[in-house]
């Protein structure tokens, strides 16, 4: 079979030469097999493909990549250090294996289960692969072939957890050029409640390439808070993909907050399938030198009384690129929608860019919907004004910055988060040298 692109890689044979989880099952197998024939056929998606126009995979193509880590040694001072929250049930995946040491699973309430993928992937048939296209292009396909680690996390009906799961996903740095291929699962019962993140880190500068894959389900009734904090090296690749299906009634607030890594691609997609089901899929991106990141979301309402809520900001400097393209689909039969979504950008240099396409597609006639981008800069009259109150020239843009960034934050309901957020955004904005 000829392959479609022109960015040809060795990962196809990457599944020959390296153990997988869940070898001797015959259901994982046979979806295997069909995401490696997919990914021999499409490979990876070049910029002739409208979801990739202007995004280019030949960096990523050009990589050479190990798949197996060298042994590394982590902490738990490092571990807690580098953790969002301090109290969480924790999952720390260590390049890209589960580490039982530092994850903090013990007196689990009652219906709450936390798993790594490894040890669970013969129980999760009926879950795996349920909310992403294999032939879709993009890197399901590869992620598919390839997983080999993740977090499986499942709350029973009418359970409301006390607390957070983290997932703590940590590149020691150990090994340079590691590529790790990550699948997620989220399954909340109906009527529970609960709070996940997921946090991606590097230790040190090392390059890496995450590949990963959540699927979420959330079935009637049931609400769920979903973060995800992306910090990864300046010489990382990270590629992620987040897919929900939604239950009548059901509630999923997403926030992703990105950071880090020279390239980074994130596609979140939600499905509206119940009746009186919302979604609320913020974003946040902080890019500088050369980096480039990529988000693509797409909410689909599918049924009658559905509402949804989108608000994306991002913050560019030095010769950063970033593209937004926020879709949103109203189905023929989803008359009563509510939606809007909103993308808007700050720059703060003249070498940056910033492609913005925020689109809706409506089939149906009685919604309600509105959708709109801005790109500005920021009010050289408010730096002045703050410059007059003492304030030097880093720190005036650094406070106004800030100002911009921090709607994405105050949209999220729980405050030890926002907290947390808030320190780590603060952190990455630039600082008065000692001499100023």
């Amino acid at each position: 079979m000829k392959q479609l692109t022109e960015l040809a890689t060795p990962f196809a044979s990457v599944a020959d030469s390296t153990p997988l989880i869940g070898q001797q099952l015959p259901w994982l197998q046979s979806l295997r097999e069909q995401a490696t024939e997919q990914f021999k056929h499409n490979g990876l998606p070049a910029k002739k493909q409208e979801d990739w126009k202007y995004t280019s995979l030949w960096g990523l193509s050009q990589q050479a990549f190990t798949h197996t880590a060298n042994q590394a040694t982590v902490t738990t001072k490092q571990s807690d250090q580098l953790a969002l929250l301090q109290d969480a049930y924790r999952v720390v995946i260590v390049d890209g294996v589960f580490s039982e040491e530092l994850s903090t699973l013990a007196d689990l309430p009652q219906g709450l289960t936390i798993d790594p993928l490894s040890t669970s992937i013969d129980s999760v048939e009926q879950l795996l692969g349920q909310q992403v296209d294999i032939a879709k292009p993009g890197l399901t396909a590869l992620n598919t072939m390839l997983m080999n680690e993740g977090a499986v996390v499942s709350i029973a009906s009418g359970v409301k957890l006390d607390k957070p799961v983290e997932l703590l996903v940590i590149n020691s740095g150990s090994t340079d050029n590691l590529a790790i291929h990550l699948r997620n699962i989220v399954s909340l019962a109906e009527n529970s409640q609960a709070t996940v993140i997921e946090h991606y880190v590097s230790m040190g500068d090392a390059g890496s390439f995450t590949n990963v894959v959540t699927e979420v389900v959330l079935a009637e009734h049931a609400e769920l808070d979903h973060y995800k904090l992306q910090q990864e090296s300046a010489n990382a690749f990270h590629i992620a993909t987040l897919a929900a299906t939604q239950a009548e009634s059901s509630q999923w607030r997403t926030n992703n907050i990105s950071l880090g890594a020279k390239f980074a691609r994130n596609d979140i997609q939600s499905r509206l399938m119940g009746e009186q089901a919302h979604t609320v899929m913020d974003g946040l991106y902080l890019v500088n030198g050369e980096q480039h990141i990529d988000n693509h979301t797409r909410i689909d309402h599918l049924v009658p009384n559905t509402t949804s809520e989108e608000v994306y900001k991002g913050v560019l400097d030095d010769n950063s690129h970033a593209v937004f393209n926020g879709k949103v689909i109203v189905h023929k039969d989803a008359q009563k929608t509510d939606a809007n979504q909103s993308n808007r950008n700050l720059l703060l240099s003249r070498g940056c860019e910033i492609d913005t396409k925020p689109e809706m597609e409506i089939y149906a006639d009685d919604v309600k919907c509105g959708h709109g981008s801005t790109v500005g800069q920021l009010d050289e009259e408010q730096l002045f004004f703050l410059r007059t109150r003492g304030l030097d020239a880093v720190s005036a843009r650094s406070l106004l910055t800030y100002a911009f960034a921090v709607e994405v934050l105050e949209r999220i309901p729980s405050e030890i988060i926002r907290q947390a957020f808030s320190v780590v955004i603060e952190q990455r904005l630039p600082r008065p040298s000692v001499a100023a």
